[in-house]
């Protein structure tokens, strides 16, 4: 992914992972001057740079080349604070490097969400934190329930992609423990939180977006006719919700914690 989407991203998207990365912010108990904080997937910097603000030691990666030369930019004036072009299912940092590891909306999405998970809990030392947020139903929040909506009743008869597996098991809380706990973590809790979106309604809606929907696959992959389209099925979708000329949206995040134990199970 380039640096111009992940722009688009930061400048529509971050809006809902903006608060969401907050909450999972606000578990990590010793955060502080010095804390070792690990972020995966981190996109745009939503959890990074708060985090370094805080006074923590903060390694943000990303597969992406583009996010991680935003994360850069973002996080250049902290001299304890570095982004690093990574593949969470492949952490290359040894065992117990950090006091926290956190993924907002990152493992859920990895082919091999086990192993991503597996190698959170490698890298905290003992005793340390695992914070892990996902989408309580598919396809997320803000943008992408329009344009899925959008694409359902432009085209009936296409079936809806399947989410990831990742995303369908760890969306409700009681998966997610299973999952945590799976991976060899102790004094597991999941809850669910409340994310919010909120943007311009009307043709205003759709000039703020235009960037971010040419990156989405499904809608990139449509012919221009097919995209005047889905457009008005867009507008329709923001219209239904919108309030005073402003469109909120509020989706369902599912937020755990767990610790490294002193023995690995």
């Amino acid at each position: 992914m380039t640096l111009a989407f992940a722009r688009a991203y930061e400048q529509t998207a971050t809006r809902i992972t903006g608060p969401v990365s907050f909450a999972a912010l606000r578990q990590v108990a010793a955060l502080g001057h010095g804390t070792r904080i690990l972020d995966v997937a981190a996109g745009t910097g939503a959890l990074s740079v708060p985090a370094a603000h805080a006074g923590a030691a903060v390694t943000a990666i990303d597969i992406a080349p583009g996010m991680v030369e935003l994360l850069t930019e973002r996080l250049s004036p902290f001299p304890a604070a570095q982004a690093v072009a990574m593949n969470g299912e492949a952490l290359s940092f040894p065992d117990g490097s950090f006091d926290a590891a956190l993924s907002v909306f990152g493992v859920s999405l990895f082919s091999d969400w086990r192993r991503g998970l597996a190698e959170l809990t490698r890298v905290v030392r003992v005793g340390g934190q695992i914070v892990v947020a996902t989408w309580r139903t598919p396809p997320g929040g803000g943008p992408f329930v329009i344009m899925a909506e959008a694409l359902r009743a432009t085209f009936p008869d296409r079936p809806a992609p399947a989410g990831p597996e990742g995303f369908i098991t760890l969306a409700a809380p009681d998966g997610m423990t299973a999952a945590l706990t799976d991976a060899g973590l102790i004094d597991v809790q999941a809850q669910e939180i409340e994310a919010m979106w909120e943007g311009p309604a009307g043709p205003d809606y759709l000039a703020e977006m235009a960037e971010l929907h040419s990156y989405m696959g499904p809608y990139a992959a449509l012919d221009p006719e097919q995209k005047q389209s889905v457009d008005r099925a867009i507008l329709d979708a923001v219209d239904r919700r919108a309030t005073a000329g402003r469109l909120v949206m509020k989706t369902m995040v599912t937020l755990a914690t767990g610790l490294r134990p002193a023995t690995d199970a």
